[in-house]
């Protein structure tokens, strides 16, 4: 038998038991044997009555050491659960439990992550490591009780920097799903999009997402050159690497460049003004190319990272 293992992460009051517990009482749901391990207690509290009745057992542990291999093998050992939900302490390291081994015959389903946005730019402050952690993991994000001044949009990109596989979702404060979509722009000077530090990121996750809508254009920006398997010999990647929660944590990104004067060595740095358009890597890979018209070599900027 297999045990799918799913894990609802965030800090108190964001929801997590309440999302968990809608989970396992939707009445539509078939009844499966089932545990919830709770790393801590919120102001929301399971009904373990009802939780019983779906075949439900409720496991508490309060220290992060209790959350063993050994711990889930008596799990399994004592409740030979189907299903094992975990709601997950947000100060814990989510990264580090992720790659444990689990029992024989667990796999691990899903991560998500919940986030009150009340209090998101707080944590993003004075904890942005430990409120990163659980989301560069988590295959669905939902932001809570955001009102109108929440900037979802320039959360949305910063997320998808860290993890752009994850679903990044929106609730409004009555609870119902925000749809509403900002439209991202860069500023134009003499047909050429200017990118500049502080729009190379969210440009980037745009480009990527929205990339009919560049087709054509002209950019301009700094980048750090790097080599790469699957190019050609005229080309290379230009980009940037980008930090969420500090440098140690910096990830490069960028586009595959062409360009039919001088190639640029790996770790230079420049300022080039290059037409989006559809390209191929020699791998046949499709790719959005930077088809480069001009190219200035520079210094290497003092920070070389950015911080979204």
């Amino acid at each position: 038998m297999e045990t799918a293992v799913h894990i609802f992460a965030g800090f108190l009051d964001s929801g997590k038991t309440t999302a968990l517990q809608g989970t396992l009482l939707r009445k539509e749901d078939v009844a499966k044997r089932s545990v919830v391990i709770c790393t801590e207690e919120g102001e929301e509290e399971y009904d373990i009555d009802a939780l019983k009745d779906r075949g439900t057992s409720l496991v508490t542990i309060e220290e992060e050491e209790e959350l063993t291999e050994d711990f889930l093998e008596e799990i399994k050992k004592v409740h030979n659960p189907e299903v094992v939900y975990i709601e997950f302490n947000g100060m814990w390291d989510l990264k580090a439990f992720v790659k444990k081994d689990l029992p024989e015959g667990w796999y691990l389903s899903n991560i998500f992550s919940l986030v009150d946005a009340n209090t998101y730019d707080m944590y993003l402050m004075n904890m942005r490591q430990t409120i990163m952690n659980p989301l560069s993991v988590s295959d669905v994000i939902l932001f809570n009780r955001c009102d109108e001044s929440f900037k979802k949009s320039d959360v949305r990109r910063s997320i998808k920097i860290l993890n752009n596989l994850a679903e990044v979702y929106f609730t409004k404060p009555d609870g119902s799903i925000d749809f509403a979509n900002e439209e991202f722009s860069v500023p134009e000077k003499d047909g050429i999009l200017d990118v500049t530090d502080k729009f190379f990121c969210p440009w980037f996750i745009d480009c990527i997402e929205d990339t009919d809508k560049y087709y054509g254009k002209t950019v301009r920006f700094t980048a750090l050159i790097t080599g790469g398997n699957g190019l050609g010999s005229n080309q290379f990647y230009a980009g940037r690497y980008a930090a969420i929660c500090c440098a140690e944590d910096a990830q490069y990104i960028g586009f595959v460049a062409k360009y039919d004067g001088e190639i640029p060595k790996n770790g230079d740095w420049v300022i080039l003004e290059a037409r989006i358009a559809k390209g191929q890597r020699s791998d046949n890979k499709l790719v959005i190319l930077l088809v480069v018209n001009k190219l200035t070599k520079i210094e290497a900027p003092e920070d070389r990272f950015l911080y979204f």
